[in-house]
């Protein structure tokens, strides 16, 4: 039944103008819809980032440690927003393989962006739990030395 439709829209594509018109015109407005519809699509992915600032989150006990086949990351985190809910955070993690305790002789060993998707209501807080993988390959010389930032907040 679809192709009968498919072939009766080509015959009329072939021999009626007013068809073509109606088709080209259906053509654009379906375009521009769905032009509109992206971009506002991302409007929203970059309000829902927006809306809560790293500021206002805090992350407590922030703590990394070797399971079997991975490091594990641990931790709380408080949502100080007075409206909004947290869905999640990306946070940017750097791995650093230190020679001695003074942090100074350091080579930067991996550098990974890590989402924990955790639901945190406004003057709330959560513990969360993630494993982090890294590259098979990377043999650790010395002692590991882990920073972390917030890189944005997603909410609702």
């Amino acid at each position: 039944m679809k192709w009968l439709a498919g072939i009766i829209v080509l015959i009329l594509l072939v021999i009626s103008v007013r068809f073509r018109k109606l088709a080209g015109v259906f053509v654009l407005v379906c375009a521009a819809g769905g032009l509109l519809f992206w971009q506002y699509q991302e409007y929203e992915k970059n309000e829902s980032r927006n809306r809560i600032s790293s500021s206002e989150l805090v992350l407590k006990n922030v703590s990394f440690k070797l399971s079997p086949n991975s490091y594990e990351i641990t931790g709380r985190i408080i949502n100080n927003s007075e409206k909004f809910t947290l869905n999640g955070v990306q946070l940017k993690i750097t791995i650093k393989d230190c020679d001695n305790n003074d942090n100074i002789d350091c080579i930067i060993f991996s550098e990974k962006n890590e989402y924990i998707y955790v639901y945190i209501p406004p003057k709330q807080a959560r513990d969360f739990k993630k494993d982090i993988s890294l590259y098979s390959d990377q043999n650790r010389e010395n002692r590991l030395v882990w920073n972390y930032s917030i890189e944005y907040a997603e909410s609702e």
